[in-house]
């Protein structure tokens, strides 16, 4: 029978296991902030925070899949080097391998979301 988790426990549990991206998510007026919230062998989380006007440059992983979920504000989402798709709260992206992608805030407000990349870890990048 499985043991019933103590008030300890369920501490350990929600510092290891339960993210709140207000308290995670700092901006910075130089630069976007990439935020790690946690890391296994097999993804890592992060809340990328864009003041208006700043960007994700474009780049490429070769060994992960990234993941992105819009939660806060609007820009553009570059997919490739000639493209562009306007992006908003609610959507979420997918650049698979060796797909190139990158975003730039070009909304009046802060714009924030969560990546996500999955696959073998340590992920390289590949600026452009």
């Amino acid at each position: 029978m499985e043991e019933k988790a103590t008030v300890t426990n369920i501490d350990e549990i929600m510092a290891e296991r339960v993210f709140e991206i207000d308290k995670i998510a700092k901006f910075d007026p130089n630069e976007a902030q990439k935020n790690y919230f946690y890391e296994t062998d097999k993804t890592v989380g992060a809340v990328w925070c864009l003041e208006p006007g700043q960007d994700l440059y474009l780049h490429s992983h070769s060994n992960v899949d990234d993941i992105w979920v819009c939660i806060e504000g609007e820009g553009t989402y570059f997919p490739d080097l000639e493209n562009e798709i306007p992006i908003r709260k609610g959507m979420v992206l997918l650049a698979k391998p060796n797909q190139i992608h990158g975003m730039l805030n070009t909304g009046k407000d802060r714009f924030v979301f969560v990546g996500f990349a999955a696959g073998s870890l340590p992920m390289d990048i590949t600026r452009y």
